[in-house]
């Protein structure tokens, strides 16, 4: 699971942090844009692996300011 939160709109590109397991000592950055491009921004120190970012990527509604990807 993680939280999620837009940091900001660059043009097209939605700028989220994203929080693994909801612990906001170790935020992640990514970046979602309309045309469908993603982008790793900044890695979380807690996600090894990039397991987080990809779900991060995979899991962010764009039209939502902030939310939670939960999957099992």
């Amino acid at each position: 699971m993680l939280t999620y939160v837009l940091l900001e709109i660059n043009g097209d590109e939605y700028v989220y942090v994203y929080y693994p397991d909801g612990n906001m000592n170790f935020p992640g950055k990514v970046g979602l844009s309309k045309n469908g491009s993603k982008r790793i921004i900044e890695e979380s120190a807690q996600d090894l692996g990039k397991r987080y970012a990809y779900h991060a990527l995979n899991g962010i509604d764009i039209s939502k300011e902030n939310g939670i990807v939960a999957w099992y």
